[in-house]
């Protein structure tokens, strides 16, 4: 099998890297870290720009095939894969459920981004109530979670990684103790237990 090398950030608070090494460790696949200084040094863009079009992280290196966009890359390694452990829906109505969330997880809730940023939940909470805007964007979550999860700890049927995004959204939240209801906090925190979660934190350390 050829190697995978992914990019990532040096300080290890880009939630999409976050994403892409979590989907790794659920796939128990070999891969090693290449932390980069972001924005990536103009020296060091070329490469980038030749064979991923993008100069960004996480970017993922499998033999001479280049690839950014975190989402990209868990359909790619699921594709590429099919013998390692799942980590998109099987179902086709589950799947674009699992795709949507995480579509949404990354255009929307951008007052509750700024404000709670993943530093803040991966190295040191911030202090501070959340503006109106991003108590809107808190509501909507807990609202969004809600309906979901419903009684189970899951987005869909079956774990994907589609509750590891919506999951660090929660801990937006949780980890800096703003109000959360019980059940989408339980939820947010028993997805940190994972050990592919404990995986990437133990590489932050």
């Amino acid at each position: 099998m050829a190697e995978l090398k992914l990019y990532g950030d040096i300080h290890w608070e880009s939630p999409w890297v976050f994403h892409v090494v979590v989907a790794l460790e659920e796939m128990r696949l070999p891969y090693r870290v290449e932390p980069l200084a972001l924005p990536i040094e103009a020296s060091r863009r070329q490469p980038f720009l030749d064979h991923a079009l993008l100069a960004k992280v996480p970017c993922l290196v499998h033999g001479d095939f280049w690839l950014t966009e975190s989402n990209a890359i868990s359909e790619y390694l699921h594709e590429a894969f099919p013998d390692a452990p799942r980590v998109v829906p099987a179902d086709l109505r589950e799947r674009a459920r699992a795709r949507q969330v995480m579509s949404w997880l990354r255009t929307s809730l951008m007052g509750l981004r700024e404000e709670r940023p993943t530093s803040s939940v991966f190295i040191s909470p911030v202090k501070g109530a959340l503006s109106d805007k991003a108590k809107r964007d808190a509501d909507e979550l807990a609202r969004v979670t809600q309906q979901l999860i419903g009684e189970r700890n899951s987005v869909c049927s079956q774990w994907s990684i589609a509750d590891i995004d919506l999951a660090l959204a929660l801990m937006r939240l949780v980890a800096n103790g703003d109000a959360v209801p019980e059940r989408a906090s339980a939820y947010a925190r028993a997805q940190w237990e994972r050990p592919s979660v404990r995986a990437f934190l133990a590489k932050r350390s």
